[in-house]
């Protein structure tokens, strides 16, 4: 079943009768008003994210229990605004089917950045090259002159759901926050750069341990629930310094540190830092950080 181009999920933007593929990222079973149980999906597609819903006739249960979530599927229902006139579409299913291999094109499904991923690593490559804090240069160039590593952190999603959730969504978005972290020191030349260029490369480093993902999901992994991608970055930093020779001064490593820990900002907002951004490089890093999520995350829903 090969997707027509207005199937996808970018162009469901009307309220219309649908027979297409998706991949079923999530599902869960929910009770409506009635008390009646009913089924709500994440579906996804290259271009995006929906959700929808299905009332059966039968148990939910029985349904839930027979499906292979992460896995494509043929879905037919309507596309509907929900509530009315908000420009929320969402899609009710009637049913759907799982698919075989050879049943559909791959490509249809697997979420990527588009941007040139050579070009987003040159960025990073050419600003560790005009550094000149050799500690900040030094822990840098052991991260990324490692080809594996590299690769990785070329491939790896930045989210599950709310941004730059796509393969190369964490290279993409690194590069992004350290643009506007270069922006940020035009107007503020009182920044050290050569400090928050560095926690704003290495800010979002525990992700490539915090996620599991394929060609076509995205999940948080069992260390990722337990421990947050604050902390594993941190500890990767510590970590990689720890294993250097070369003895970077302690109140460098506390700065450094303390900007991957407070990148989510004030601990009174609830998103997960431990401790509140204390110097000013810390508050330039985490509002580049949420502007560029922010921002992305707004991009998506509307395009989706």
């Amino acid at each position: 079943m090969l997707k027509k181009e207005e199937d996808f999920i970018e162009n469901l933007n009307n309220v219309r009768r649908i027979n297409t593929s998706f991949v079923i990222a999530s599902a869960t079973i929910k009770t409506a008003r009635n008390g009646k149980d009913y089924l709500e999906f994440s579906l996804t597609d290259k271009t995006g994210e929906i959700i929808a819903r299905m009332f059966p006739n039968r148990d939910a249960h029985d349904i839930f229990e027979n499906i292979n979530q992460k896995s494509i599927y043929a879905v037919t229902g309507n596309v509907d605004e929900f509530p009315r006139n908000s420009q929320n579409f969402s899609i009710k299913i009637d049913s759907f089917q799982a698919l075989d291999e050879g049943e559909y094109h791959l490509d249809d499904f697997i979420r990527t950045s588009g941007k040139d991923q050579e070009e987003l690593i040159d960025e990073i490559t050419s600003t560790i090259k005009g550094m000149e804090n050799v500690y900040f240069k030094t822990l840098l160039k052991a991260f990324f002159c490692d080809p594996e590593f590299s690769q990785e952190f070329s491939t790896a999603p930045s989210a599950k759901i709310h941004h730059h959730n796509y393969q190369g969504g964490l290279l993409e978005h690194t590069v992004e926050v350290l643009q506007i972290c270069k922006t940020a020191c035009q107007i503020f030349p009182q920044l050290d750069q050569d400090l928050l260029y560095t926690g704003a490369i290495l800010h979002d480093v525990g992700k490539l341990k915090a996620y599991d993902y394929d060609l076509i999901s995205i999940d948080i992994s069992s260390e990722g629930k337990m421990l947050d991608h604050l902390f594993i970055s941190a500890d990767m930093v510590k970590e990689k310094i720890n294993s250097l020779d070369m003895d970077m001064p302690e109140n460098l490593q506390t700065l450094l540190l303390h900007m991957v820990l407070s990148h989510h900002g004030e601990v009174r907002n609830g998103w997960g830092s431990p401790v509140d951004p204390k110097t000013p490089e810390a508050v330039a890093l985490h509002h580049a950080d949420n502007l560029d999520a922010k921002v992305k995350g707004l991009i998506q829903k509307l395009k989706g």
